[in-house]
């Protein structure tokens, strides 16, 4: 969905602010000045078949997440709540890294992932608990 390096797909790296949750969004936009949306992900992901793409998989059936070194920080907002909290998504499996003292980045990962939720109980539902997956070494 955020592109590739190819030139020859037009599908062009997107990089930019995936927020528009956020209060800040708001005061952006309610600027009037579009140059200011113009690296927005929502917007640009509008420039290829992407994210329609996307939206077919998610109302195609039910689909679990899995979470392979992405922080879930609120960079991309938008996207994962509109991943998580959809009807279809049954359940996010974090995978973490154990460091070589015993601790590990479970317990941030969920709090990042908690930041994408709207819902708070169907946080709760979907994010399978720390005794079921597994860290990555």
């Amino acid at each position: 969905i955020h592109g590739t390096t190819s030139k020859n797909d037009h599908n062009d790296i997107i990089f930019g602010f995936g927020d528009e949750i956020d209060e800040d969004y708001k005061a952006i936009e309610n600027l009037n000045e579009n140059e200011y949306l113009e690296n927005i992900k929502s917007i640009k992901y509008l420039e290829t078949d992407n994210y329609k793409q996307l939206l077919e998989f998610l109302n195609s059936g039910a689909y679990q997440i899995f979470i392979f070194g992405h922080s879930c920080g609120i960079s991309d907002r938008t996207l994962l709540n509109t991943l998580f909290e959809h009807e279809n998504c049954h359940s996010i499996k974090p995978f973490y890294h154990k460091r070589d003292d015993g601790s590990d980045n479970y317990s941030d990962i969920v709090r990042n992932i908690s930041r994408n939720f709207n819902n708070k109980s169907v946080m709760r539902d979907k994010v399978v608990n720390k005794n079921y997956c597994e860290p990555l070494t």
